[in-house]
């Protein structure tokens, strides 16, 4: 990576803390109360999902790696515009999340945990116990990984046993989503829309690639 320069440097601090904004966004909605019920997106594929609290691993790790790790590896190894495409793609991406939050609110009713392990503790207490079963379409979870996923693939080449670690331990926080009924599966495929969405929208205005079809 090459020595940023003084706006660089700006931009890089000003990214983040947009990322710690989008975060705190996350939270107001998910603290909010509503005058109604949130409509409850289970499928018949949802009622056959069992808890599986070891997930709570991989869970749990999502925002220090998403919202700091990954970024930072964007820098060091791929520069200061995949940074962009990277970090802005995340707030972009929460924005979207928020309008739907805003206008579409959702919920996923507690699971009872019947378990002893320590998996079961931690979920009931540290993920249960923080985050509300409000406003999980399309998932949060989902949007920041699969938005690392895709700044990591970028990235297999210049640094490959890292990105391929980081992106095999990003996908197993899809599953677990719902293996911790955190989720239903439809917040998983909203969740994968807007990333896609925001990731390459950010891609297309920063890093302006050439599509030009080559003549024969």
């Amino acid at each position: 990576m090459s020595k940023l320069e003084r706006k660089e440097k700006i931009a890089v601090l000003l990214v983040f803390i947009g990322i710690v904004l989008a975060f705190v966004t996350y939270e107001i909605f998910n603290k909010a109360t509503y005058s109604y019920e949130p409509l409850i997106m289970k499928g018949w594929l949802d009622e056959k999902i069992p808890v599986i609290s070891i997930f709570v691993i991989p869970y749990l790790s999502f925002h220090l790696l998403a919202a700091l790790v990954v970024p930072l590896l964007s820098l060091k190894i791929a520069g200061f515009r995949a940074f962009l495409v990277n970090g802005l793609a995340i707030i972009i991406g929460q924005f979207a999340l928020d309008v739907a939050y805003a206008f579409f609110q959702t919920q996923v009713p507690r699971t009872p945990i019947v378990g002893s392990s320590p998996f079961d503790w931690v979920l009931v207490n540290v993920v249960y116990g923080n985050d509300q079963p409000l406003n999980g379409f399309p998932s949060n979870h989902v949007t920041w990984s699969v938005v690392s996923i895709l700044a990591l693939w970028r990235m297999r080449h210049l640094a490959p046993r890292t990105s391929w670690i980081l992106m095999s331990w990003f996908v197993l926080i899809l599953p677990a989503t719902v293996f911790l009924h955190q989720h239903y599966l439809v917040d998983i495929y909203g969740g994968i829309f807007v990333a896609f969405t925001a990731y390459w929208s950010c891609m297309f205005v920063i890093e302006k690639p050439q599509l030009d079809v080559a003549g024969s």
